[in-house]
């Protein structure tokens, strides 16, 4: 059987979008998973969310890391948060049990495989939580990884770094459902965007593909019920930015 690895970041209390998105992947024929960190902030159903992952860790069908927002759960990180943020953190505590929260205490910031690195933010500096946005931050997640291909989630928007013949990495933007040779040869940085508040003006889900016999990586977006869970955000007496996000897709 072809090894298939789904591919999700920033999944953020996002149940329609993480169902919708799971049934694409089977539909697919992903065979593991990987959940590239914030499992949970912003929106109304983190108890689900963790309760689904873990259950997939559990089974080793999947492995899951660290975010920021996973990690604000349990340390204070307020001083790094905007307001709405910082309101959905503290409304997730209240929903969450300590098995939940010990799920959560126990992700590790970043997991190596042989020619593969898996962060939520960056190799360079994992606690920092820096964002790999352009060229120079890609170029550091790289070389702090030493993998041909580094997966990383946080920015909230896809993206795809390649490794030029002198070096520098240059930023690609991946168009969903292509399927793009990625060659050992080189460094690749992979940013998969957000399953759970997408941030480019699409409200449709994110995540990726990779396919590592093949050398082979896809991005792809999946329409789901954004107005049941906006509505949800609502319904939790979250703030209304955070409902507007998931309709508008910004």
């Amino acid at each position: 059987m072809t090894e298939r690895i789904g591919l999700f970041a920033d999944l953020h209390s996002n149940l329609e979008a993480f169902d919708a998105c799971m049934d694409k992947a089977e539909e697919l024929g992903v065979t593991r998973m990987v959940f590239l960190g914030d499992l949970v902030g912003y929106n109304a159903d983190p108890v689900a969310l963790i309760d689904r992952i873990a259950a997939l860790v559990e089974n080793k069908k999947a492995i899951a890391i660290l975010g920021n927002h996973d990690e604000a759960v349990f340390k204070d990180s307020r001083n790094k948060m905007n307001a709405s943020a910082n309101a959905a953190i503290e409304w997730t505590k209240t929903q969450l049990n300590n098995s939940h929260v010990e799920f959560l205490k126990n992700l590790p910031l970043m997991v190596n495989e042989e020619k593969i690195c898996y962060v939520h933010a960056s190799a360079y500096n994992p606690p920092d939580w820096n964002y790999v946005t352009e060229s120079m931050s890609a170029w550091r997640c790289a070389q702090s990884s030493g993998k041909n291909y580094t997966f990383v989630g946080h920015a909230h928007e896809q993206a795809l770094f390649y490794q030029s013949a002198v070096g520098k990495l240059i930023r690609f933007a991946p168009h969903p459902g292509d399927e793009i040779p990625v060659l050992p040869h080189r460094q690749w940085v992979g940013v998969v965007g957000s399953l759970g508040q997408p941030r480019d003006g699409n409200p449709e889900a994110c995540f990726a593909v990779f396919e590592p016999e093949s050398e082979v990586l896809t991005f792809h977006r999946t329409p789901y019920d954004h107005y049941t869970a906006a509505e949800k955000v609502r319904r939790a007496g979250l703030p209304e930015d955070l409902a507007t996000r998931l309709i508008t897709g910004k």
